[in-house]
């Protein structure tokens, strides 16, 4: 089954290609260039007018200088799962940047709720017996330090309420050959042991397993009698009928207020 990593890589090289053609039949100060080549390969992740989504908004001011911006779009950021892609032009880079750099200027999402607030709903529920913040908490989830700054006030609400759905990408963790290193296994030994966690790394021949409570485990697949691969699933209970809606909004705003947009 192809990743959807390579989904999106391919989708990428593939209106890079398309719009190249439009770029040729145009100057790359026409109004609408930058935002073309953005709609098209950058706000999938980045949200429409770069707002944000599964990657960090961009509607704020940025700072990186603009040669660290070309480079980003240039190299990708594997580290947060944006692809490295090599079919942009220099001018399609500089053009493309440009338009970002111009969405900075913008303001940043506001949120309702209140981040105090939100910082004592984060302790009632004992969300730090999975989460590490500023050095502190479990490591079974994804860090939170730099929430703020990785991801979206939306889809910061959606992994609360549906966290299935949003299963989480680079959340300053590592990227391993394409997938997340949050995707729940199950892999039972031949003895009939089973060892239930996080999939940490997999080749050809081994997978490589940490459990809730941190303990890592290297498995030969002519070894292991069965690896169920729980796709789609999240080890992380939906808190939609734990909240009240006041509540979801303070727990927003903290978690964005943790290396967000000041």
């Amino acid at each position: 089954m192809i990743s959807m990593q390579r989904l999106r890589i391919a989708a990428f090289a593939v209106a890079v290609s398309a719009l190249a053609s439009v770029a040729g039949a145009q100057t790359f100060n026409q109004p609408g260039t930058g935002k073309q080549l953005f709609d098209a390969m950058c706000q999938d992740c980045h949200g429409p007018d770069g707002r944000g989504d599964e990657a960090p908004a961009l509607n704020h001011p940025l700072m990186a200088n603009d040669d660290a911006i070309k480079k980003i779009i240039r190299d990708g950021d594997p580290a947060r799962g944006m692809p490295r892609v090599r079919r942009m032009t220099e001018p399609e880079v500089a053009v493309l940047a440009a338009y970002v750099r111009q969405i900075g200027r913008g303001m940043p999402e506001k949120v309702a709720g209140d981040a105090g607030r939100g910082r004592s709903v984060y302790g009632n529920l004992d969300c730090q017996t999975c989460h590490v913040i500023a050095g502190q908490g479990g490591i079974l989830g994804p860090e939170l330090t730099r929430v703020g700054a990785l991801r979206a006030p939306s889809f910061i609400r959606k992994t609360i309420v549906d966290p299935a759905v949003e299963l989480p990408k680079g959340m300053g963790g590592i990227l391993l050959n394409g997938f997340s290193e949050y995707l729940p296994v199950s892999v039972v030994e031949k003895g009939g042991r089973e060892v239930r966690g996080f999939r940490v790394n997999e080749d050809s021949f081994t997978i490589q397993v940490r459990d809730a409570d941190g303990k890592y485990y290297s498995f030969r697949k002519g070894d292991v009698q069965n690896i169920d691969k729980q796709t789609g699933r999240s080890l992380m209970s939906s808190y939609r009928d734990k909240l009240s809606a006041a509540q979801l909004d303070d727990l927003v705003a903290y978690l964005v207020s943790l290396g967000g947009p000041k």
